[in-house]
């Protein structure tokens, strides 16, 4: 067992063989899933206990070049997160509670490196819902 969190993903329905195959050992009767709020178009699914912020199981989505949007809760290790993923183009971004993307503002200002994260996160997000693709 290792440190725990919520973790909610979007992603489209047609990607569900392949999240499947990607997430086969994280399934539990067949289902990763709470598939409640799903539709035809779309997959909205709820891991109640995502080991590490599921950070490993991510990046493996991401490599096989898949569509998602990811949100969790803070652990104890870390705060919380928002993901967006685009035909395998991957950016992280610290979140707020509601899970919006936040840039920390220091003494210096603005990091720069997060708040350009935080606007890539908006425009692959803008593009999954001009395809329709998923969005959280």
């Amino acid at each position: 067992m290792g440190d725990r969190c919520w973790l909610n993903i979007t992603f489209p329905r047609a990607d569900l063989p392949k999240f499947n195959e990607v997430l086969a050992d994280q399934m539990w009767k067949g289902q990763f899933w709470d598939e409640e709020d799903s539709d035809d178009g779309e997959i909205i699914a709820t891991i109640y206990e995502a080991n590490y912020g599921w950070y490993d199981e991510i990046r493996a989505l991401a490599e096989a070049g898949l569509t998602f949007t990811v949100s969790h809760g803070a652990g104890g290790e870390y705060g919380p997160c928002v993901y967006a993923c685009y035909k395998g183009d991957l950016v992280e971004c610290s979140a707020d509670w509601d899970g919006n993307p936040v840039a920390p503002v220091g003494k210096d200002g603005v990091d720069k490196k997060a708040l350009e994260a935080c606007m890539k996160y908006h425009r692959l997000v803008e593009m999954m819902e001009g395809e329709s693709q998923c969005t959280q």
